[in-house]
C-alpha cells in the first residue's frame, strides 16, 4: 500500500486530482492534511461510519503483522509505514485525522480524538 493506491480507494473520485496534487506540494500537504480531522471527501460508495474506531475494528479482520501505509494530519505519523497492530496502537494516541492504508481494498479512517471512525471497503 502507498499513497496513492490509498487515496484511489478512499477519496471520493471528483477530489482524487486534488488531493494527488496538493499532497505532491510541501507547502500545501499539512493544510490539505487538516481536512481529515474532521469531514474528508471519502468516497461514499465504499464508506461505512462508525461511532468508534473500536467499532469499525470489530468489523474486518487484519493479522496485526499486516504492513499498512499512514496518510495523517499528525507529521510523526505521516507517511510511514508500520504493522496494522501498531497503527491501531499509535493513531489514537496522537489524536489527529489519520487514513490507515490495509491493501488496495481496505482502509480504516479515524478522525480527530476520535469523534468519528469509517471502514473504507472495496469488494
Amino acid at each position: 500500500m502507498n499513497e496513492d493506491s490509498l487515496i484511489s480507494l478512499a477519496i471520493d473520485r471528483p477530489q482524487r486530482g486534488r488531493y494527488r496534487i496538493l499532497l505532491a506540494n510541501p507547502k500545501k500537504r499539512n493544510w490539505l492534511l487538516g481536512k481529515l480531522n474532521h469531514r474528508p471527501p471519502l468516497d461514499p460508495r465504499y464508506t461505512r461510519w462508525f461511532a468508534s474506531l473500536t467499532k469499525a475494528l470489530a468489523s474486518i479482520e487484519v493479522a496485526p503483522s499486516t504492513q499498512v501505509y499512514l496518510l495523517s494530519f499528525d507529521e510523526e505519523l505521516d507517511g510511514t509505514s508500520m504493522s496494522f497492530a501498531d497503527a491501531v496502537d499509535q493513531v489514537p494516541m496522537h489524536g489527529w485525522g489519520t487514513l490507515i492504508g490495509v491493501s488496495p481494498c481496505l482502509a480504516l479512517y479515524y478522525g480527530e480524538c476520535g469523534e468519528r471512525a469509517a471502514v473504507i471497503m472495496k469488494s
